[in-house]
């Protein structure tokens, strides 16, 4: 297995797709280790496409998968980039999306142009494409259209609009359906009515793309930028997204008794990056740590009513504990998981390739410095990695997938395949 990747931020898209298309057709045939990725950001100087002794190539190296994903700049440019993508790499599938921000190697682009194409050459394993669609009977209800069938050890790798899709309930009936079933990815989108996705060239303004990857060995990771204050606590009362009681009182009330007791430093956060409300999904645990809770923004407060309302579905006798972003816990929890996978691989292959799909709520804006989650799975498993930020993030939560919110998630190829049922994921605690 083989992977590669390369970014442009060349202002033309049809330009900076050539150079990151070309550079990653130059690491794939010439058999550059993705240790050590000679193409960055901007890299106009490509050298010409070789093969593993050295001779010139007369076509483009094998390459199973494509992902390209691109800023809001080129919104109207995707299906050109996409085509000059397919032109130089000629791929078995190829993903496309806009997004928010691309990742590529230890770069996260969030603001101007920014191209990312990751490659991937996975002999021996099957990649199928497939589009997605949301349907809405007159009846009632949303359903999905176009997912398509899935044996219990495939890796399905989604990339959803997050203003059309319906992601947290499609993981929820998976789960039902075919317990085991990994869905990893994100909702990406360039801003409402900017959604672009792709699948084989084809451009669709809505729904969802991915693949089905079958034999293609795969764990993923999920790190959470958020820390817990208060303690977890009992819903008691609730109606849709507004949570109405906690322990057995208005939820405000409980709310302002634990915001009154919070440090100065805590009440920073607070100010920099708003409240968040952890749900705990597994009830049957003793005690919770950072990886229990699915977390969700608090999106406003009532105080007439004694509402909390967050952006999800909570019912009563759900755990829950409100939560802060916090750079540092973010940190160390993301360095922690990324240790613990590079010691889980040690004395095997290690992992050739890596996509991270990274909330919008982290980045520059959390830790107060460009490229933060980049650089650290590029630092700690040394290959080539691409991605995009995410208005939700598609990963691991015990022997489900869930959407994720303030989260990293990172998806590492090569190691053992999965036995069907087993989640070779690194995400519990640190």
């Amino acid at each position: 297995m083989r992977t590669a990747a390369a970014l442009s931020t060349t202002a033309e898209a049809g330009v900076a797709a050539a150079e990151a298309a070309d550079a990653v057709a130059a690491q794939l045939a010439a058999g550059v280790d993705s240790e050590r990725p000679p193409y960055g950001p901007g890299d106009g100087g490509v050298a010409p496409a070789r093969d593993p002794e050295g001779v010139p190539s007369s076509g483009p190296p094998r390459c199973d998968l494509v992902l390209v994903t691109v800023t809001g700049q080129h919104v109207d440019h995707l299906g050109d980039v996409l085509a000059a993508v397919e032109a130089r790499l000629e791929p078995g599938a190829l993903l496309g999306a806009v997004a928010a921000g691309v990742v590529a190697q230890g770069s996260e682009v969030e603001e101007g142009p920014g191209v990312a194409v990751w490659a991937l050459a996975a002999p021996g394993g099957w990649v199928q494409p497939f589009r997605a669609w949301t349907l809405r009977p007159s009846g009632g209800g949303v359903t999905v259209a176009g997912w398509p069938d899935t044996e219990p050890d495939d890796v399905v790798l989604l990339l959803a609009d997050p203003h059309s899709f319906p992601a947290a309930q499609l993981t929820d009936r998976m789960a039902e359906r075919q317990p085991g079933l990994r869905i990893l990815g994100g909702m990406v989108s360039g801003g409402e009515g900017r959604t672009r996705l792709a699948i084989d060239g084809q451009v669709h303004r809505d729904g969802a793309v991915g693949v089905i990857l079958r034999d293609v060995p795969v764990t993923a990771l999920v790190s959470s930028a958020c820390r817990a204050i208060g303690r977890p606590v009992t819903v008691t009362d609730a109606h849709a997204d507004a949570v109405l009681g906690l322990a057995g009182e208005p939820a405000t009330a409980h709310l302002d008794r634990l915001l009154s007791g919070l440090s100065a430093d805590d009440l920073a956060l607070l100010e920099q990056g708003g409240l968040q409300l952890g749900i705990v999904v597994d009830e049957v645990a003793d005690a919770y740590g950072s990886g229990d809770f699915l977390l969700r923004g608090v999106l406003g407060i009532d105080a007439d009513r004694g509402a909390i309302t967050v952006g999800d579905h909570v019912a009563p006798g759900t755990t829950v504990q409100f939560h802060l972003r916090d750079p540092v816990q973010a940190g160390v929890d993301l360095t922690a998981r990324l240790r613990r996978l590079v010691a889980g691989s040690a004395g095997g292959d290690g992992h050739p390739g890596a996509l991270l799909f990274t909330c919008l709520g982290r980045g520059r804006g959390l830790f107060g410095v460009p490229d933060h989650d980049a650089r650290a799975v590029t630092d700690h498993l040394g290959v080539a990695i691409g991605g995009a930020r995410c208005d939700g993030e598609l990963g691991p939560h015990g022997a489900r997938s869930v959407l994720h919110g303030f989260s990293a998630v990172v998806v590492a190829f090569g190691g053992e395949v999965a036995a069907a049922g087993q989640l070779p994921d690194v995400a519990d605690g640190p």
